[in-house]
């Protein structure tokens, strides 16, 4: 009986800490509204990052930053809705049921699957203007700019 308690309070206390990590590192990239400084600047460095990382000629440039943003105000999107379910869901996750846990869980599934759908969709259209090789490097160089950007807030936050 002990066993069931405690793999219970296990599985509530690892929804929790999922359901944070992804609040923390969404806030992040959530936009204020009307934007903002700061997200501004972050946008300006990621956009340099991006076309440094990519070395986009002029042609290729043209054509990808439409479609990069179309891409990331889809994702953005699909984020900001799932963060503002899952904060509300996290608040009470101590006093959860089990079933109230399962549709947390199954929502969360149903985010990673509408964000793989837009990942896939997107990369047909990354296709359409750059070789595959630099929609490798684009996939890559958006998770360097992520590390990146996480040690600039921690580096600051320790001075």
């Amino acid at each position: 009986m002990n066993y069931k308690k405690e793999n219970r309070k296990m599985k509530k206390k690892m929804m929790m800490l999922t359901l944070l990590v992804v609040g923390f590192v969404g806030s992040l990239w959530a936009q204020p509204p009307g934007g903002g400084p700061k997200r501004e600047k972050i946008e300006a460095m990621k956009v340099a990052f991006l076309t440094n990382k990519l070395d986009l000629t002029t042609e290729e440039a043209q054509k990808f930053w439409p479609v990069y943003n179309k891409f990331s105000d889809e994702m953005e999107k699909n984020k900001r809705a799932f963060r503002i379910r899952a904060m509300e869901e996290a608040s009470n996750v101590e006093s959860m049921t089990d079933a109230e846990a399962e549709k947390a869980l199954n929502e969360m599934l149903a985010f990673r699957a509408a964000e793989v759908e837009v990942l896939k969709k997107y990369t047909a259209e990354f296709k359409k203007v750059l070789p595959p090789q630099k929609v490798v490097k684009l996939f890559v160089a958006e998770q360097e700019f992520k590390r990146e950007l996480l040690k600039m807030l921690k580096d600051q936050r320790g001075r």
